[in-house]
């Protein structure tokens, strides 16, 4: 198993939060794939679009009113989430699929997780990003290695991993901060 604390070493850019997409982006996919392939390929971008709406309902309930600076990430970082969440939905209906009836059980698993940690504290909503991010990645991984993807889907799964290992450093670094900053008051 992969190092999932380890700083991923890719050609896609992190730092662009949305990445743009032209109409001849679109395609439909799939028909000339055997039955096998695609539903493994329907089970993962399945899988993948209910844990990003998830992850969008973390954040979501981790931002609170004050002008901060991990307010502006955690911003960031839903928008970036939900940049994921569309594009596998626009995967699964490109392959033909329907997004799975069940993923508003994982809005509120979102919203526990979220909501809960912000009720706790900074500290609890860095780890709490770490946790679910680093479950991410392992998730990501997981599918890049057992699925048959197409090369155009497989480019989108591997960016919004690297965009998850981007969260990972982002919020290790804010709580290295945090944990510096009470032992300059201790």
């Amino acid at each position: 198993m992969p190092d999932q604390n380890a700083q991923v070493r890719t050609s896609y850019d992190i730092s662009i939060v949305r990445p743009q997409l032209n109409h001849d982006d679109f395609k439909m996919r799939g028909r000339d794939m055997e039955t096998p392939r695609l539903n493994a390929i329907k089970r993962g971008l399945r899988t993948l679009h209910t844990l990003e709406l998830m992850a969008i309902t973390i954040y979501r309930f981790q931002i609170t009113g004050e002008k901060s600076e991990l307010n502006h990430q955690l911003i960031a970082a839903m928008c970036n989430e939900m940049t994921h969440y569309q594009d596998f939905q626009v995967k699964l209906y490109e392959y033909g699929f329907k997004p799975s009836l069940i993923r508003w059980s994982y809005w509120i698993v979102g919203f526990t997780f979220g909501f809960g940690s912000r009720i706790i504290g900074k500290k609890a909503i860095l780890k709490m990003g770490i946790w679910v991010e680093t479950k991410a990645v392992h998730h990501y991984a997981q599918l890049l290695d057992s699925i048959d993807w197409d090369e155009d889907t497989r480019k989108v799964v591997e960016k919004n991993q690297a965009d998850e290992y981007g969260h990972i450093n982002r919020w290790k670094e804010f709580l290295g901060l945090t944990d510096k900053e009470k032992s300059k008051t201790t």
